[in-house]
């Protein structure tokens, strides 16, 4: 311990020691006054370090105070920088606003301006557009009075119109009992065409050997359509070969597929290959003649029909 250190700890430790021991305290002045000084001298002495330690602790806790008041103002002064730094910013940030808006300003005094002489223009141009309103009034007026001679000559119109609209209204009934009639007579047509087309094939051709007739036969597990069906061919001729015959009053490409599925269905039934395929129509789609071409379907139609092609 250096003599500072000494002198410290005793200014420090020496009034406490000697205020809780008084033996200590009066062996103290004992040999103090015997070396030093008179006692009344040392009791002066002591009670001036003890003053000395008491205004040293008072001095230490007023250094406190004084330290913890400057770490106060240092915290409020970096908020007050904090806060002018921001203020700084908000103020650059008027700047800048103001200086946009003062733009727009003059811009839009600029366009006020020409906005300004284009409605003197305008104006000028209302007087004239009410000068020739004026005029149009006028011709208004008498178109109104065409017009309504005009509307009632369109109302003795619109009764004839009604008029034919009824006549029109008996002509599509008429129309329509007249088509479903050709319908039915066509269909009839078809049928009949069918039984003597298969008698008159029968008639000439059971002679030679030539077994004709009209298959019929139930698809149970609807290999034909996908689901059970009746399947029937109209004509199939069978001697030493087997020709199986549709005969309808047109075909489709979807009429040709049909034939073929039931031309498959006929072989797996009679476990024998059909020689020849055929369709009898008159009127025969482009698609349906192509496609029976490719699948080996024989297409018997009126000249003129292979023609066209």
């Amino acid at each position: 311990m250096t003599l500072e250190e000494l002198r410290q700890w005793l200014v420090s430790e020496l009034p406490k020691w000697l205020r809780e021991h008084p033996e200590l305290r009066y062996t103290l002045e004992g040999v103090l006054a015997e070396t030093f000084v008179r006692r009344d001298e040392w009791q002066n002495l002591m009670r001036a370090l003890e003053k000395l330690a008491e205004g040293q602790q008072e001095l230490q806790r007023t250094l406190q105070e004084v330290l913890r008041q400057q770490a106060e103002h240092s915290q409020a002064l970096r908020a007050l920088q904090e806060q002018q730094a921001e203020h700084s910013r908000t103020l650059q940030e008027h700047t800048r606003i103001l200086q946009e808006q003062t733009q727009i300003l003059q811009e839009h005094t600029a366009i006020l301006r020409e906005h300004t002489e284009a409605l003197k223009a305008l104006q000028e141009h209302q007087l004239e557009h009410t000068r020739i309103l004026r005029e149009h009034a006028s011709i208004l007026r008498e178109h109104a009075q065409a017009i309504r001679d005009m509307q009632k000559q369109l109302a003795e119109h619109s009764e004839a119109i009604r008029s034919l609209q009824e006549e029109q209204v008996k002509h599509s009934e008429l129309l329509r009992r007249l088509d479903a009639k050709i319908g039915a007579l066509g269909r009839r047509w078809g049928l009949l065409s069918e039984a003597a087309f298969r008698e008159g094939m029968y008639e000439l051709l059971t002679p030679y050997g030539f077994r004709v007739e009209r298959f019929w036969a139930r698809d149970e597990e609807g290999f034909v359509f996908g689901r059970p069906e009746q399947i029937e061919i109209d004509l199939l001729v069978r001697n030493e070969t087997t020709i199986a015959a549709e005969i309808r009053s047109s075909v489709s490409k979807a009429d040709v597929w049909v034939f073929l599925r039931k031309v498959e269905f006929l072989e797996r039934l009679l476990n024998r290959k059909i020689d020849r395929k055929a369709i009898i129509s008159p009127f025969v789609d482009d698609d349906a003649l192509e496609f029976a071409q490719k699948t080996g379907v024989e297409v018997f139609t009126a000249p003129e029909e292979l023609r066209s092609d």
